[in-house]
């Protein structure tokens, strides 16, 4: 995670935290999911945070160091921003099917959660693991602790799955019968290292409803500084460069994909002249080789967040990817987030649109609309001429 869970509402979901970065470029955690992927071939998703904005950054200055926040009327120099992705690999979801159960769904009655629930014991131990994991003591007068890392959590997960009351005895008895028989994992199921239950019915039907907003492809990081960790000093050398990790990029595509390449493009180089300038000598490079003629004066297909958000700070790449999946959802053609606000190195990311039969609209409604009610009607605002 990039950031914490406050800003995306899972503060009491249970959840393990991977790999965290708190830098002004944190890109290639995004890789680092990937590799998660790839070792952990029973794991269905992951979801990432990131966040971003003066609030954190006065949070998490290094101690001693001037306030960030001020009392006072000013413009602040970064906006607040936060983006969310559950990044699913759902075909892992296939061999969980034949052992759903049905779980204890008695919501008013805690008591009966508590005792038989399967889901809710499995939280229990999650809550009480997260108690007795260390963590540094900071002064103030709250103690907010942690969440568990993967190995403290897979540990404790290991010994759910051995719990008798879980898996049952050998021989049934009047305990299985009585509190067992309703709400029991089938009994031909084997633990895996992230799951040592398998899902209920109602978890399943929950991961089920979550639609396909589009596929993220492999990032492409793009070295554009010599040997010595210096920026390359030609332009040529540096739009070479970016060239060349663009048609890598491209490798990631379908092969049906990669000859049109993306059809809109997401960028940011910070307000930069010379990197802005080496990201038009890749548009032309592009356009050359026989891609997308991007035209950076229309605003729907090449974008420039900088100027569109302001200065998004460590969430620019996420917030692009965010724009990528957006535009591709709802127009269709693979997008492109472009990072070079460093210019030692670039991120480049391609998103694909998902399947044209479930593109659209769903359950009646655009799952990527605003669905928020503002604190404050805009209608406030109207000229009363209007009404």
């Amino acid at each position: 995670m990039v950031a914490g869970v406050g800003m995306s509402g899972m503060i009491e979901t249970l959840f393990v935290i991977g790999p965290r970065e708190l830098s002004e470029r944190p890109d290639k955690i995004l890789e680092k999911i990937f590799t998660f992927f790839d070792q952990n071939p029973d794991v269905p998703y992951v979801v990432l945070t990131s966040e971003d904005g003066p609030l954190v950054r006065d949070d998490y200055r290094p101690e001693g160091t001037k306030a960030i926040l001020e009392d006072g009327y000013y413009i602040p120099p970064y906006p607040d921003v936060s983006t969310l992705f559950v990044l699913a690999r759902r075909e892992r979801v296939d061999s969980l099917r034949p052992f759903v159960f049905k779980d204890v769904n008695r919501m008013g009655d805690v008591y009966v959660l508590n005792e038989h629930g399967i889901g809710r014991r499995l939280f229990l131990a999650y809550l009480d693991l997260k108690k007795r994991v260390p963590s540094p003591t900071l002064n103030g007068p709250y103690h907010v602790g942690r969440q568990p890392t993967f190995p403290e959590w897979l540990e404790e997960a290991k010994k759910f799955a051995a719990r008798p009351e879980i898996i049952g005895s050998d021989k049934l008895n009047f305990y299985d019968i009585k509190t067992l028989g309703r709400h029991h994992p089938p009994r031909n199921w084997k633990p895996t290292p992230w799951f040592p239950v398998p899902w209920s019915e109602d978890q399943l039907r929950k991961f089920d409803s979550l639609p396909t907003l589009g596929f993220l492809h492999r990032p492409v990081f793009i070295k554009t500084s010599d040997e010595r960790g210096r920026p390359l000093r030609q332009r040529q050398d540096r739009e070479e460069a970016l060239y060349r990790g663009w048609q890598e990029a491209l490798q990631t595509l379908p092969e049906a994909e990669r000859a049109i390449g993306p059809v809109r493009l997401a960028y940011s180089t910070l307000g930069n002249t010379e990197q802005t300038i080496n990201f038009h000598g890749l548009l032309r490079q592009i356009a050359a080789g026989g891609g997308q003629k991007f035209d950076p004066s229309k605003q729907t297909q090449v974008i420039d967040t900088d100027r569109r958000l302001g200065d998004t700070g460590a969430t620019t790449f996420f917030m692009q990817m965010a724009i990528g999946v957006i535009g591709s959802y709802r127009e269709g053609g693979v997008s492109a987030a472009l990072n070079m606000r460093d210019p030692l190195e670039a991120s480049l990311v391609f998103i694909s649109p998902p399947p044209e039969d479930k593109r659209g609209t769903r359950f009646g409604e655009d799952p990527l609309k605003n669905k928020s009610t503002p604190v404050i009607d805009p209608r406030n605002y109207d000229d009363p001429r209007l009404h």
